[in-house]
């Protein structure tokens, strides 16, 4: 269940979001699930770290790591992506795209309740 709504936020990325002048010529926020191949997910998460580096500051850019490091197993690391991007959701609060406030939102709930099956919660 929880890979089926993990996976349905692949099929809606059209957030409201404007799209921000890229940093370079080559990076932009959309870059990170843009083209993604499940195939070859070591490339994508290279590519979505470079987007982390450029726009860290966004919580689209971590919301899309996350998602992608939940679907390589990396569990730990996506809910850190998410914890981190939350905190960023806090600070622009009446800014922040409603999209992305809900994916993280279930994300953020999926990290809770697997702390608290693993004791961690």
């Amino acid at each position: 269940m929880i890979g089926g709504l993990l996976l349905t936020g692949l099929g809606c990325r059209s957030r409201s979001e404007p799209k921000p002048a890229t940093i370079s010529t080559e990076i932009s926020i959309a870059d990170c699930m843009s083209d993604l191949d499940l195939n070859n997910l070591d490339t994508a998460l290279q590519r979505c770290n470079e987007v982390v580096d450029a726009y860290g500051d966004k919580p689209a850019a971590l919301a899309d790591r996350s998602l992608l490091l939940t679907l390589m197993g990396k569990t730990d690391q996506a809910c850190a992506d998410v914890t981190q991007a939350m905190a960023l959701l806090r600070q622009e609060s009446k800014s922040a795209d409603p999209m992305v406030v809900h994916e993280l939102n279930v994300r953020h709930k999926s990290c809770k309740q697997r702390d608290t099956i693993v004791g961690k919660g």
